[in-house]
């Protein structure tokens, strides 16, 4: 592809065709004069070759009145700037694309102000300024589409999709990628088919698919060498050597670093040689041959430090406090990794950032420093939600809340080691979801009833400017006075923004989860006060899978008179089997007895477990979080025999920040006399007649007449209201419950609503929707208990349409008038068991229906 030619490239062979092309009246003209022409290197030139080339691009002259002075003058610069970013001279490069712009001879076709943009984005791209990076490649994106060059459209997806990886999340530059692929193969362009091949291999990594990220990357490295691009080998070598080494292959990855290196070398590319030494560093300290480790990360130190290449000194810096930790020398290592740490957070690195104090809190537990140990993890957790933070799309956050799942684990096996529950508290607060918590703090602000969507834009900004203030108090700032913090989360919106207007994702009706994904900042110091704001004369208990090994359960077990345990249970396999059984919607669940849910025995902590022995009736806050919000705890087999629903009046809680939250807002005042109740019964619902209910003289019932009267009722308040129905998940709503034929109630119905205060779902689902993982459980039951609903009996799998299960409900609700619904479940769930067969039966008839909210203390106690 003439990659080697290093006159003016306006003086190329091919030029001086490429322009009377160029300027040439019709279509067949201009493909007459490319057919037979070899595709130019330089993209000064393959820029027009490959808009020549395109069938979709318009007929006739490209620039009608073209001089050749004027093409010559435009392609010149083109080149030269280019050259500049390969050789890291921002200043020059900066200057000659500046000037690229005043070239601009086209109002139609813009391929001169295209590349222009383009290459002033890789110039800020290269010295780390991404936010002005993101906007050059806007810009280009949007000329390109508008003025139908597709090849330019092609390299500014391909320059987005690395600004993207770098700042926002690996889902959405991957879509990036994809999108730009399909360009390069329409357009035939196999260097830029390469690197869309290297930036999805980079993708795949990030989202825990190495096996293909290596694939990838070997086809990039292919495609580099097919048509000698030194410095796309290098890359292709580069990405295909760490993926190795992070799968233990650790001479293949010597073997691409060294190829990485060789590729750099003859590229000249400063950064890129950094990132090779660093590589090579890495393979002699996995070997324990540490000086030659520290002598390639002073390489890359000097080299990085040589060429002003702030990101890459960061990461020689670390290397070197590697060097440090493995010799065992932790005093040394601690000053070396904060030297790091300082580095990555004056550039808002947050992988940088975390992995330091990661490192730190290692060194740090080397010296028994275990209160520094504590304060480094909790740090890193917070960085690590502040950047979570900063994306309001529901995809990304999963995605950085799994990419850094060593943080969250990290953060509480030293709240375990150390025994402290209020970093504990911290930790598991934050994986169990900041979305309802934000919710309920949000919704005591809605006024009327059809306020939800100013609630959720009202929510959206407040998190914003809580976000915002809270890093101004805490972040450093950068030489023009700017918190690092506060430019990510522009860049951020940017990109987000650059898919809206740009169409680089399919766009689809925004899901609740998207509309309620900011997530509000972790309880840094507030620990304590969670624990302390829990229900007196009760005990809790908050249980988690470990994030980096779902087969330890960590839990934290307080005891009415506040003292707290911390501790950690290995699950057998069946118990894990289990667990992801109940996390789907399969049949399978729908037919398990009490004698397969044996193997949940290890759900309740031991120490938990030996309390209830032989206790009558024990209260009980459970916080499951995640996945464990799908587990029928009612089931949950105790070591005496009996089951937990049977042993111990409990509640189940999305987080300690919503249980809080509840104890804040206090239970409603229940009026003397007979109950004031709503009823909503779907025609389709066969079984769960009610018959009892209606005629309890407890009750003083009003049986709804359409469904839009128990839609209204369940957004306008009240003392009780049931609702009886079909609740199914599904996909993009979540879940919904079928009211009547074509009449449904959805999760997104709820929000901005003022619920009753005591609320009853008899369907499937109700209370949580499955495949979700751990996340908070946004559902029907949740979203009512942050629309102010203080009870609520509702149901985490399917309940059956069945004689047993109505009169189990309704057993409930009779002793509801007397009782704390969590007492009320308890006598019925005593009463269903001690039927004759009921403890062979299929557990859906009973187990599924959950008490959810918290215990409030009596008059006596209030």
């Amino acid at each position: 592809m003439n990659a080697g030619y290093e006159s003016d490239i306006a003086d190329h062979p091919a030029s001086r065709v490429l322009y009377t092309a160029w300027v040439a009246e019709d279509r067949s003209e201009r493909t007459a004069l490319v057919e037979g022409l070899e595709p130019p290197g330089a993209v000064a030139l393959r820029s027009r070759y490959r808009h020549l080339r395109d069938p979709e691009a318009s007929p006739g002259p490209c620039d009608r009145g073209l001089s050749f002075a004027d093409w010559k003058a435009s392609v010149s610069l083109d080149d030269q700037g280019d050259m500049a970013v390969r050789a890291n001279d921002s200043v020059a490069a900066t200057r000659i694309f500046t000037e690229l712009l005043g070239h601009e001879t086209s109002a139609s076709l813009r391929v001169v102000t295209v590349n222009a943009r383009v290459g002033l984005g890789d110039v800020a791209f290269a010295v780390g300024d991404i936010e002005s990076a993101a906007r050059e490649y806007e810009a280009a994106l949007e000329i390109a589409n508008t003025d139908g060059y597709r090849f330019g459209r092609l390299r500014a997806l391909v320059h987005l999709g690395h600004v993207t990886l770098m700042a926002h999340s690996a889902g959405t530059a991957r879509t990036r990628f994809e999108e730009a692929s399909e360009l390069a193969n329409a357009l035939g362009d196999p260097l830029y088919a390469a690197n869309c091949a290297l930036g999805i291999s980079e993708c795949a990594e990030r989202l825990d698919n190495l096996e293909a990220s290596v694939a990838h990357a070997l086809r990039a490295y292919a495609m580099f060498t097919e048509v000698r691009s030194p410095i796309g080998e290098g890359n292709a070598a580069l990405r295909a050597a760490v993926v190795l080494h992070r799968l233990k292959r650790r001479p293949e990855a010597g073997t691409w670093y060294k190829r990485a290196h060789e590729a750099y070398t003859a590229a000249g590319n400063p950064m890129g040689l950094t990132n090779a030494l660093s590589g090579l560093g890495d393979v002699h300290l996995d070997a324990y041959e540490i000086d030659d480790a520290e002598r390639r990360y002073q390489e890359s130190l000097n080299a990085a430090e040589s060429a002003g290449l702030r990101l890459s000194r960061a990461h020689a810096l670390q290397d070197l406090a590697r060097v440090s930790r493995a010799r065992a020398d932790w005093k040394d290592a601690v000053v070396r990794f904060r030297t790091a740490l300082a580095a990555y957070r004056d550039l808002d690195d947050i992988l940088g950032v975390s992995k330091a104090y990661h490192r730190l809190a290692e060194a740090y537990e080397e010296l028994g420093r275990g209160d520094d140990v504590l304060s480094a993890c909790m740090d890193a957790l917070v960085a690590v939600e502040e950047y979570r933070a900063t994306h309001s799309d529901d995809r990304s956050q999963r995605e950085y809340r799994d990419r850094f799942r060593g943080v969250y684990a990290g953060a509480l096996d030293a709240a375990t080691r150390h025994g402290s529950p209020a970093a504990f508290a911290v930790a598991a607060d934050c994986l169990a979801g900041r979305r309802l918590a934000g919710l309920f703090e949000e919704a005591a602000r809605a006024t009327t009833a059809s306020a939800e969507l100013n609630l959720l834009q009202e929510l959206l900004v407040r998190a914003d400017q809580r976000l915002i203030g809270h890093r101004r108090g805490a972040a450093g700032r950068t030489s023009d006075g700017e918190a690092p913090s506060a430019r990510r989360e522009r860049i951020v919106r940017l990109l987000g923004a650059v898919g809206v207007r740009h169409g680089l994702v399919p766009q689809a009706e925004a899901s609740l989860e998207d509309l309620l994904a900011t997530v509000y900042l972790p309880p840094r110091d507030e620990g304590d006060a969670l624990l302390d704001a829990l229900p007196r004369g009760c005990h809790t208990v908050q249980t988690l899978l470990d994030p980096r090994d779902r087969r330890l359960l960590r839990w934290l077990w307080r005891e009415p008179d506040g003292t707290c345990h911390l501790g950690v249970t290995e699950l057998a396999d069946s118990t894990v089997e289990m667990l992801e059984l109940l996390g789907g919607d399969g049949d399978e669940r729908a037919d398990l007895r009490l004698d397969d849910l044996a193997s949940l025995r290890d759900m309740i902590p031991a120490p938990v477990d030996e309390m209830l022995t032989g206790q009558s009736g024990a209260r009980l806050v459970l916080i499951p979080v995640g996945e464990l919000w799908l587990v029928p705890w009612g089931a949950v087999p105790l070591s005496d025999g009996r089951v937990l629903g049977e042993g111990a009046a409990y509640v189940l809680c999305p987080s300690l920040t919503v249980q809080r939250q509840l104890a804040a807002r206090g239970k409603p005042s229940t009026p003397a006399g007979a109950r004031q109740v709503d009823l909503w019964r779907s025609p389709f619902v066969r079984h769960h007649r009610l018959s009892a209910f209606q005629n309890d003289s407890h009750w003083d019932v009003t049986v709804l007449s359409t469904p839009a009267q128990a839609k209204q009722r369940l957004r306008s308040g009240g003392q009780a209201m049931v609702v009886a129905g079909h609740g199914r998940p599904t996909p993009g709503l979540g879940h919904y419950l079928e009211l009547d034929q074509d009449e449904w109630l959805l999760p997104v119905d709820l929000v901005g609503a003022r619920s009753p205060d005591l609320l009853v779902f008899i369907a499937c689902w109700a209370g949580a929707i499955p495949g979700h993982g751990p996340t908070d459980p946004l559902s029907l039951a949740t979203l009512a208990l942050a629309a102010g609903s203080s009870e609520i009996m509702a149901t985490v799998g399917e309940l059956a349409d069945s004689v047993p299960a109505s009169l189990y409900v309704e057993r409930v609700l009779d002793t509801t008038t007397g009782a704390a619904l969590p007492d009320a479940l308890l006598a019925a769930t005593r009463w269903m068991l001690s039927q004759e067969g009921a403890r062979s039966e299929r557990v859906h008839h009973w187990a599924p229906v959950v008490p959810l909210g918290t215990f409030y203390p009596a008059p006596s106690m209030a």
